[in-house]
């Protein structure tokens, strides 16, 4: 588990969600920051293009955490990022 953990997150760092989508499940429910819960890779791809469009986002000072058997994982880390472009409803 730990091992696809940082796989993902690498991917994010390098802004390749082809290789974040390959870590998911095809299932995969991501939960947004905005309460919302998008269901399926699609809608995940989706979210990762509009993000993509608008912010530059790298992730730091990443603690990984493990359940025993590795049937779970989180990851606490610090988002630094760059505003590229207006996301509608957001400011300037």
């Amino acid at each position: 588990m730990n091992e696809t953990v940082k796989a993902y997150f690498d991917a994010f760092n390098n802004g390749d969600t082809a290789a974040m989508l390959a870590c998911l499940s095809d299932d995969i429910a991501h939960h947004v920051n905005e309460g919302q819960v998008r269901v399926g890779k699609d809608k995940f791809r989706a979210f990762c293009d509009h993000m993509s469009r608008c912010y530059r986002e790298e992730l730091t000072d990443m603690v990984i955490f493990e359940a025993e058997k590795g049937t779970r994982a989180a990851a606490e880390y610090v988002v630094n990022g760059t505003y590229l472009q207006t996301d509608e409803g957001l400011p300037e």
